[in-house]
């Protein structure tokens, strides 16, 4: 049995195996390409909305998750920024969401309140304010001891 493929433009001569075929460049990749070895969760309110990034240090976005707040009250806002961060850590897979350096929480001056909700210590005297810990670690994803840092 004889069978035949063509992908997208390639050439009729079957027997050339070493090449792509003409209608797919490659090396393919839809990898953001990054060249700096910070990767930073922020998690910021837009609205009634919540929205989590993974962003590097040179301004490439690897994911981002956005959940509706509901409330404007602390307890809403921290399960919708817990649940964001959770998802957009989870969208980062393997070693990168491994590679957390920091966790930035812009909430439009609910920050602390906020943290508080999530069950952390914080002191806002202190840079940063709060580290991840081992329940939230266990619910988001990001290791235990990452700072968290109040956006501006």
């Amino acid at each position: 049995m004889d069978l035949k493929f063509t992908f997208g433009g390639a050439s009729p001569d079957h027997r050339d195996h070493g090449g792509a075929p003409s209608g797919i460049p490659l090396p393919f990749s839809a990898a953001p390409a990054s060249t700096s070895g910070v990767l930073e969760v922020h998690v910021r309110g837009t609205g009634r909305t919540i929205v989590a990034e993974a962003l590097s240090g040179d301004g490439v976005v690897y994911c981002d998750a956005e959940v509706a707040a509901g409330d404007e009250d602390p307890a809403a806002l921290a399960r919708a920024a817990r649940s964001a961060l959770s998802r957009a850590v989870a969208a980062l897979e393997g070693p990168l969401a491994d590679s957390v350096s920091a966790v930035v929480v812009d909430l439009g001056g609910a920050e602390v309140a906020v943290l508080r909700e999530l069950g952390l210590a914080v002191d806002a005297a202190q840079d940063p304010p709060a580290h991840v810990d081992e329940a939230l670690q266990r619910r988001v994803g990001v290791a235990s001891g990452t700072p968290i840092r109040l956006g501006a």
